[in-house]
């Protein structure tokens, strides 16, 4: 898949963050542990605009795998755009897709991972709800 792709694709949420100074490491790049937090403030925006609003009270995503394949060096000053998309939803999760773009749209990192929704009550992994099931669904990207 391309930028291009992913652009066209409504259901595919873009964020954009500001690479900091303290993100850099002794090699001059942005520090491998950078990646994962990018790669949750993309599924955190996904999460908040799309499904959140869809969620009953007393329910939340946890994140319980993360895989992140690193295809290029990203460095500061600068700024990364994070696709973000539903790639399959199970009974209890979504696993999550995502593709971090550097400011010359070269493809740094690709992501998969895995969250399962929490029942708040008994802080155990529970049913996606109905209402929150049919928004994941229309936003399943394969």
């Amino acid at each position: 898949m391309t930028r291009a792709e992913l652009e066209a694709d409504d259901r595919v949420v873009w964020t954009r963050d500001v690479l900091r100074y303290g993100d850099m490491d002794a090699n001059g790049h942005v520090n491998n542990s950078t990646y994962s937090v990018l790669c949750e403030s993309g599924r955190v925006n996904l999460f908040q605009t799309r499904l959140v609003p869809a969620m009953p009270p007393g329910f939340y995503f946890v994140i319980v795998r993360l895989v992140i394949e690193f295809k290029a060096e990203l460095f500061y000053p600068g700024t990364v755009r994070t696709a973000t998309w539903l790639s399959k939803v199970g009974r209890t999760s979504l696993c999550v897709a995502q593709a971090l773009y550097g400011e010359d749209d070269t493809c740094a990192a690709t992501s998969e991972g895995v969250c399962v929704v929490m029942d708040h009550a008994t802080r155990r992994p529970a049913p996606i709800p109905d209402a929150a099931r049919a928004v994941a669904e229309a936003l399943l990207r394969g």
